[in-house]
């Protein structure tokens, strides 16, 4: 990366996305690197092959769009065109095992495994890998078909299919040879030939003898890679004048010292999960999330709380504690209104904020606008309360916070506060 921008590699930039292209491929490089090396330089080209440029932002909605068919599944545009039909896709080497499943001979439904390796060096041939070999072919062909079938239905109002067969030239007659083997356009050719044979038939012998060959008979062009250089002359610009830094405050700390400064690091950890998927079922606007969904993802939050680094003697109890919380949620009524849908909603809503003089960095669980047109901010608690006071123990905690929703409130110009405590379904709002 220093390399790169000691050469002046920003300045040769032409789209918008071209210095997050050359970031993504700096990152990776950055991950793969060890000791100043690549360990394993093929498998480095390997996923250097699955990086994509990212779109272009400028793009209009009218500018074509390249994909392959498979990316093209579920989607519809009003023109499609779909080039190179007369190419012969490429075939995979011979596989060291072929194998299939088929139903028994004796009938009774079961399934049986024909497998065959690959055939000895001197050997003619195999029957069994031989036969295999076909079953698969077979399925290839109908693989082109499907394909074919999905390309095609992607157009809602008009359809280019592209292709191209060679002529078979003779001194009285042009006839157009048939496709190349296992191309797109062989399956297509009974339903297309008699177009070839026409656009064939309307040209002489002497203009297809005489006509330059084919991009498809050069083989494949390769695109424009030239260098895009800088004048001999250019040097680096001046750096800009020293700026003063403050660091911003963290205040979403300060919210964990207060709620967490009394209890281990597991009740801070079970905080943070139930945070993360409070935050999803509200993006989610409540949609398909129920308490048999949450049963289902006890796994997943078992794993979660474990990278957090809870011992295993605990993680059995945290994981229920988290099913409980968004459990409660879920089916209380003031949850439910809190997590569905709103006006204008915001969850982990992160703004910097000046208040009283003093620059601080703020994350607010969730903000929206109620049916009364006021906004709301709500701050979500996963703190407990074993005693018999619930009541008088919610309004010690809005005691506790008050001050940090203040903050809040202040921040976005006034604000109803509210907090939530997933643990019991309490509320408390000012």
């Amino acid at each position: 990366e220093g390399a790169w921008l000691a050469l002046g590699g920003p300045a040769c930039v032409e789209q918008v996305t071209d210095l997050e292209d050359a970031e993504i491929y700096l990152q990776y490089l950055e991950d793969a690197e060890q000791a100043g090396g690549i360990a394993d330089l093929a498998a480095f080209e390997e996923g250097l092959a699955k990086l994509h440029a990212l779109p272009d932002l400028e793009a209009r909605d009218t500018d074509p769009q390249i994909l392959t068919i498979h990316k093209a599944k579920g989607l519809e545009y009003d023109t499609v065109i779909v080039p190179g039909l007369g190419r012969r896709p490429r075939h995979p080497e011979p596989s060291l095992f072929l194998w299939t499943r088929r139903l028994a001979a004796d009938g009774d439904g079961s399934a049986e495994l024909l497998l065959a390796p690959i055939k000895q060096t001197g050997v003619d041939a195999d029957p069994i890998y031989d036969y295999l070999a076909r079953l698969d072919k077979e399925r290839e062909h109908y693989e082109q078909a499907r394909l074919l079938y999905v390309a095609s239905t992607r157009a809602k109002k008009h359809l280019h299919l592209l292709g191209h067969a060679k002529p078979d030239v003779r001194e009285d007659a042009i006839e157009v040879k048939v496709p190349a083997k296992d191309s797109l356009l062989e399956t297509l050719w009974p339903a297309v030939q008699s177009v070839f044979q026409r656009a064939a038939a309307s040209l002489s012998p002497e203009q297809l003898l005489n006509a330059p060959p084919s991009a498809a008979e050069e083989g494949v062009r390769m695109p424009d890679q030239n260098l895009r250089r800088l004048p001999a002359d250019w040097s680096l610009p001046a750096l800009p004048p020293a700026v003063n830094w403050t660091p911003l405050q963290e205040e979403e700390r300060v919210g964990e010292e207060i709620e967490f400064s009394w209890v281990g690091e597991t009740a801070r950890h079970v905080g943070s999960v139930v945070h993360r998927w409070l935050q999803r079922i509200a993006e989610d606007e409540m949609k398909d999330w129920d308490r048999a969904r949450l049963e289902k993802m006890r796994k997943a939050f078992r794993d979660e709380l474990g990278m957090r680094g809870i011992p295993e003697s605990e993680i059995e109890a945290a994981t229920t504690r988290v099913v409980s919380a968004l459990g409660n949620s879920l089916e209380d009524p003031r949850g439910r209104w809190l997590l569905g849908p709103q006006r204008e909603a915001r969850n982990e809503y992160r703004i910097t904020a000046l208040i009283d003089g003093e620059r601080r960095n703020l994350v607010i669980d969730r903000t929206f606008i109620d049916e009364e047109g006021k906004r709301r901010i709500v701050d979500y608690k996963t703190s407990s309360h074993e005693g018999a006071d619930i009541e008088g123990f919610l309004d010690q905690e809005q005691k506790r916070y008050a001050a940090q929703l203040d903050a809040y409130a202040a921040a976005l110009g006034g604000a109803r506060r509210g907090l939530y405590f997933p643990l019991h379904a309490g509320w408390r709002e000012w």
